[in-house]
Order: structure tokens, then sequence, then C-alpha cells
């Protein structure tokens, strides 16, 4: 996944900063989890595009 996809993936601009990418993760996440009627998939891609916008 680019960048440009984990940032249209979360929501987010060019620019955004740790705690932005966190809190577009964390509202995400509650909305789409497996364990909350979400799908893999779309938690899968949640995750990476954090881990890529985080670089870990």
């Amino acid at each position: 996944m680019s960048r440009e996809e984990a940032l249209r993936v979360l929501g987010l601009e060019a620019g955004a900063g740790q705690d932005q990418i966190r809190a577009a993760h964390r509202r995400l996440m509650k909305q789409f989890h497996p364990d909350h009627g979400g799908s893999d998939y779309l938690a899968a891609q949640i995750n990476l595009a954090k881990e890529v916008l985080l670089g870990h």
C-alpha cells in the first residue's frame, strides 16, 4: 500500500501528524472492526494504512 492509498483509507490529507493518524485509525476500527459487524478485509486495510503512515 502506498502512502497516498493509506491516507485515503484513513480519510486524511498529506501532512497528517501521528496523533491524527492514530485518531483516524481508532475511529475507523470502532466502526469497521469484525467484532462490531465490520469485515476482516476492511480492518486489515485500516491497520495496514496505519502501519504505512507511522512507519511500523
